[in-house]
């Protein structure tokens, strides 16, 4: 599900339009069983433990954790404690860009590595002060009345980066070595990231990304590497790959619709790609995703 999906799923009083979506502890339960794809998310847990996967690979996360994604990561919940309290914030890029301009929050190259996902562990008083920040942003948007609503959320959006990427460079080490600031590479990976959660299905090949950034697509290869340690292409099937994936567990959709839906000129073409990712064929994914089979 996108952000615009889930917003459905909660009150106005979470949200400001698709710019931004805040799950409370209260209404984290909602979250459990989805499959989550496209979007910019950022979740923390204060107490308890969930299980999820991210990118089918699972991830067990225990009190003080926190975790970011970026829109080419697919997430799923998969159970939860009793006690778990957590919070997610979905964001789209273009409210994180008005917010932070060109500001960098912390080491922002982590929340770059698709798809090996940095589970940070944070102490007890770094959870309670970004938690306070969440607040603050919980009650902001849950005041439509506001006339500056928008502008104090970007604020304390904005201060909630800022305490997170002061608790991020804490655990790190030379942490001034961190420019202070996004730099061009920065830009042209997270707005590549961006269009690709946007245009995967239709656009397979690079120098649609490259012509939409105004670079070469050597440019684009060469800062993708450096930034996330893939080439273009890679990141691109990826995605196909994660969204084939999700399509396959649904029987209702026939392998011929997929390869529609996700633009290849044939089916034969897309059983041959993903089985070259995956080293399986659809079918045969599909039939083991049923029982269960590893």
């Amino acid at each position: 599900m996108t952000q615009k999906e889930l917003s459905s799923l909660f009150p106005e009083s979470c949200r400001i339009g698709n710019l931004i979506l805040l799950v409370s502890p209260e209404q984290f339960y909602k979250l459990e069983g989805l499959t989550i794809t496209g979007n910019r998310m950022f979740m923390m847990l204060c107490q308890g433990s969930m299980s999820l996967t991210l990118n089918d690979r699972p991830y067990e996360l225990g009190a003080h954790s926190y975790f970011d994604i970026m829109e080419t990561t697919t997430a799923r919940i998969d159970s939860t404690s009793s006690d778990l309290r957590g919070w997610c914030l979905f964001i789209s890029f273009e409210f994180a860009s008005e917010s932070l301009k060109n500001l960098r929050p912390g080491p922002l190259h982590y929340s770059l590595e698709h798809p090996n996902i940095r589970i940070w562990h944070f102490s007890p008083s770094e959870i309670d002060r970004l938690e306070l920040q969440l607040n603050l942003l919980k009650e902001t948007i849950a005041n439509p009345s506001h006339y500056y609503r928008r502008e104090l959320a970007s604020v304390y959006f904005k201060s909630f980066s800022l305490e997170l990427g002061n608790c991020m460079l804490s655990h790190q080490e030379n942490p001034n070595d961190m420019p202070p600031y996004v730099s061009k590479r920065d830009f042209i990976t997270l707005n590549f990231m961006t269009l690709v959660s946007k245009h995967f299905a239709e656009e397979h090949h690079i120098e649609f990304y490259a012509n939409a950034l105004c670079i070469s697509t050597k440019h684009l290869t060469r800062v993708a590497r450096e930034m996330v340690g893939k080439t273009p292409h890679a990141v691109i099937c990826d995605e196909i790959t994660h969204q084939a994936m999700t399509l396959l567990e649904d029987d209702r959709i026939s392998i011929g619709q997929i390869a529609e839906r996700l633009h290849f000129s044939d089916q034969a073409s897309f059983c041959k790609f993903f089985k070259k990712q995956k080293q399986i064929s659809p079918m045969a994914y599909r039939r083991q995703n049923k029982t269960g089979i590893e």
